[in-house]
């Protein structure tokens, strides 16, 4: 039974070792060779439960910078104080087209993950209301399917700071900041390809923002309501907006000029929202490159942090440009020009050294202390 269960470990660790990220394979297959060398029964054991342990951590807690340095003393494999982690990228080995490729993996999944817990919220609050109402299965699903748009304005630029700020705490905690820092206009050389991409997607955010998005907006206002019904100016699209924003400019009144002020704010904040795309995204690689030991925890804190200043911002500005008490353009630029100030004191004036992202080697670590159990 001890021989079988000794086999049995081995043969979990070699299945995870597939798992660990693809920088660290290298050190990990060093792993495996240590463990199939042992041949101390009660050694093995125990260097198989610590190599379990540390493989899930690797690939389960955001590649921290301890637990690849712990695997590297482990296997035997040295590492500078001031150095990435062995088989980590760097600057001349990170192609652009890897660091994209990077970007586009955790988009995707950011986006369509952000999208459907708002959705799945969307439709705890409107289905009720839908059902009592007599609505069909159809109509329902129809509802749904046209608040997409709406949803997608919010999503994709909240998703664009997630998957920034992820990726450069993954490029720092495996010692790409640190190579880049080392380099004359490295870390430039990292944000410029993603700032390029940000554009692109801000591009077709605009696009959705005055197209597509006031066009779902009418046909979801005439399903609730049962038909026909006025155009508002969140079911205009940009140039519906821009001509009826001149006709009230003409008339006389203040209702008038209250008619006009709110399809100005319409249509600035369609052009704002999509632009933070590309400021959501320089301060996230920016939030990154000034702590970039941050790890997930970091992520999480700092778009919760983000978006709810931004949704503030937006709402608050909303409101005081309705009053007339600021124009549609300050109101609704206000928190790109702020956030836009943050991302560039964070990229452009990263704190303390490339010596220092590399950080003391911890005297404590995975494997070291599974093997002493």
């Amino acid at each position: 039974m001890r021989q079988r269960a000794q086999v049995t470990l081995c043969h979990i660790v070699e299945r995870l070792a597939k798992l660990a990220p693809a920088p660290q394979h290298e050190l990990v297959r060093g792993m495996v060779a240590e463990l199939n060398a042992i041949a101390d029964p009660a050694e093995r054991t125990s260097f198989a439960l610590g190599a379990i342990t540390a493989i899930a951590h690797l690939s389960l807690r955001g590649y921290s910078r301890s637990t690849l340095q712990a695997l590297g003393r482990c296997v035997g494999i040295g590492q500078p104080f001031d150095s990435a982690p062995p088989g980590a990228p760097s600057m001349s080995t990170l192609t652009t087209r890897l660091l994209l490729r990077r970007h586009a993996t955790n988009f995707t999944f950011s986006f369509a993950t952000l999208t459907a817990v708002i959705l799945a919220n969307y439709a705890v609050k409107q289905v009720p209301n839908l059902m009592a109402n007599g609505a069909s299965a159809g109509v329902i699903t129809e509802s749904l399917f046209l608040a997409l748009p709406f949803i997608m304005a919010l999503t994709i630029p909240m998703a664009v700071f997630i998957t920034v700020s992820f990726v450069f705490m993954r490029l720092g905690a495996d010692g790409t900041l640190a190579s880049a820092r080392r380099q004359r206009n490295g870390i430039r050389r990292l944000l410029a390809p993603v700032l390029g991409a940000a554009a692109v997607i801000a591009s077709l955010a605009l696009v959705a923002n005055t197209q597509l998005l006031p066009r779902a907006n009418d046909q979801l206002a005439q399903l609730l309501a049962g038909g026909p019904r006025e155009a508002s100016d969140r079911s205009m699209t940009i140039n519906q907006l821009r001509e009826a924003a001149l006709i009230a400019r003409t008339a006389n009144g203040a209702e008038a000029s209250a008619r006009a002020v709110a399809y100005e704010v319409e249509i600035q904040k369609k052009f704002a929202l999509a632009a933070a795309c590309m400021v959501l995204a320089l301060v996230g690689a920016g939030t990154a490159i000034r702590f970039p030991r941050g790890g997930v925890g970091l992520v999480i804190s700092a778009s919760l942090i983000v978006f709810s200043a931004y949704y503030a911002a937006i709402v608050g500005g909303e409101a005081l440009a309705d009053r007339q008490v600021i124009s549609p353009f300050v109101g609704m630029w206000m928190a790109n020009a702020f956030l836009l100030g943050i991302g560039l004191l964070l990229a452009w004036r990263p704190s303390g050294s490339s010596s220092n992202d590399a950080g003391p080697i911890e005297q404590t670590t995975l494997l070291s202390t599974a093997n002493a159990r």
